[in-house]
């Protein structure tokens, strides 16, 4: 076969593990790498490989534009690339055709947009909301105003700022604050910054929904959970993704058959609505993950974004059968009518500085992490991969950043083992960083299946 250059836009989020899945393609596929430091698992696999600190689509274009004779297509882990316009720019100037939305439709670039979105495509899913603009009110007196009262109409709100923060910037009744002084003063800083929204908490279980498209065919991948809290038992700050799972069949332990055919059955009619009439190519890639929360009145949607799920989309890069490149190209040729993925399941278990996401507790990166015995481990061991994420490599060296350092993932034919291999791969890391340990354990899926069924039983008895 001939070789396929593949231009990869990276973050040092989950590009490692989409490289990773390249890898496997019975092409031949080069990697022409622009990211924003040197992770070593990308420097090591690329023809060519450039940094960019900052990622500014002007210079990725540029970059593109130099290879594009030698590339079939691009790819990007980042929404901050799709919300800038990336694959608009680099489309236009080299010819290249990057697999993600246009900017057009990256959604994440407003919660409150979002919201009014869901309002058209099914809302019916969509919470109870308010947006709160500056820009609409007299004072921030009178913004606090109306605030307290919606708020009370709530009970438990959940305050949102408007521009993507990644789960950072967000508070949680319960959380980030439980009286009515510490909610106001919450939403009073969030409020200086811009745009709020506002949203009912919930009560339910969460899931990310993931799916790809070639602008056409909707595909659906198998269901994931992200764990988005810094400690076990769903403690502390949230942050970008502690780790995520998904089972060996298509939905996850605690959601019924006709629960999870009741999702997809909503998403695809969505897209319908979303893309229009015929084939929109603006909506080719992987298109989107919603973060979706079960509750005993069906799913709610908490938000959407586009492109896969900085952990969750790894579940599927290690659990997919189909050639990723092959997938790839008929995604751009517009006959993307399905994608085939094993019966395996898999989990992910990140590791991040021992500060990260703790209260008071400031990162500042810089400290010698030691990939070797996880790699040896690897070699000997089915099913375990390490994904260098926020790592750099530096005079033959690697060094944490102040973000999530690596993932770990293990994939087996159940979720425990699965979770047993991803464990051993990061106990295996030297260096000064930590993990959750109750990513797909026993007892989480336990405490999921019984508050799954509660909800139920409540909503029969109501």
């Amino acid at each position: 076969m001939d070789r396929v250059g593949i231009l990869v836009v990276s973050k040092s989020l989950s590009a490692a593990g989409i490289i990773d899945a390249f890898s496997r393609s019975g092409y031949k596929p080069e990697f022409y790498v622009v990211e924003r430091q040197v992770n070593p698992f990308n420097f090591e696999r690329a023809k060519v490989h450039q940094v960019i600190p900052d990622l500014n689509v002007a210079d990725v274009a540029k970059f593109a534009r130099t290879h594009r004779s030698k590339l079939s297509f691009g790819l990007t882990d980042t929404e901050d690339f799709i919300v800038a316009g990336g694959r608009d720019v680099v489309e236009r100037e080299s010819g290249v055709p990057m697999l993600c939305v246009t900017g057009k439709y990256a959604v994440e670039k407003s919660k409150a947009d979002q919201r009014v979105l869901f309002e058209r495509l099914f809302k019916d899913a969509n919470p109870r909301y308010a947006i709160f603009d500056p820009a609409k009110y007299s004072s921030p007196a009178s913004a606090v105003t109306a605030f307290r009262r919606f708020a009370s109409e709530l009970r438990e709100p959940v305050i949102k700022p408007d521009a993507p923060a990644r789960g950072a910037g967000v508070g949680v009744w319960g959380q980030e604050f439980s009286d009515e002084d510490g909610m106001v003063s919450f939403f009073r800083n969030v409020y200086s910054k811009g745009v709020v929204v506002v949203e009912e908490r919930l009560d339910g279980e969460e899931s990310s929904f993931q799916a790809l498209s070639d602008g056409r065919h909707f595909i659906v991948a198998p269901q994931t959970r992200d764990y988005k809290r810094a400690l076990d038992g769903n403690k502390g700050k949230l942050t970008g993704g502690m780790g995520s799972y998904r089972d060996a069949t298509a939905k996850l332990p605690f959601v019924t058959q006709p629960e999870w055919d009741s999702v997809v059955g909503q998403e695809k009619d969505a897209f319908r609505k979303w893309k229009g009439r015929g084939s929109n190519p603006e909506l080719r890639g992987f298109v989107l993950y919603d973060a979706l929360m079960h509750t005993g009145h069906g799913f709610k949607i908490l938000e959407r974004n586009s492109r896969g799920g900085n952990t969750e989309q790894l579940c599927l890069f290690t659990t997919i059968e189909d050639d990723l490149v092959d997938v790839c190209f008929r995604m751009s040729e517009g006959l993307l009518r399905g994608i085939k993925f094993s019966r395996k399941a898999s989990v992910v278990t990140c590791v991040v500085p021992l500060g990260y996401g703790l209260e008071g507790v400031a990162v500042e990166g810089g400290e010698k992490i030691d990939l070797r015995p996880a790699y040896a481990l690897q070699r000997r061991t089915e099913g375990l991969r390490v994904y260098p994420m926020d790592i750099a490599l530096r005079d033959g060296a690697t060094y944490l950043g102040t973000s999530r350092s690596a993932a770990i993932v293990g994939v087996a034919d159940d979720l425990e083992d699965a979770r047993l291999v991803s464990l051993a791969g990061t106990d295996s890391l030297k260096g000064p960083v930590r993990s959750r340990r109750d990513v797909a354990s026993r007892l989480d899926l336990e405490r999921s299946a019984a508050h799954t069924k509660e909800l139920r039983r409540r909503k029969v008895s109501a």
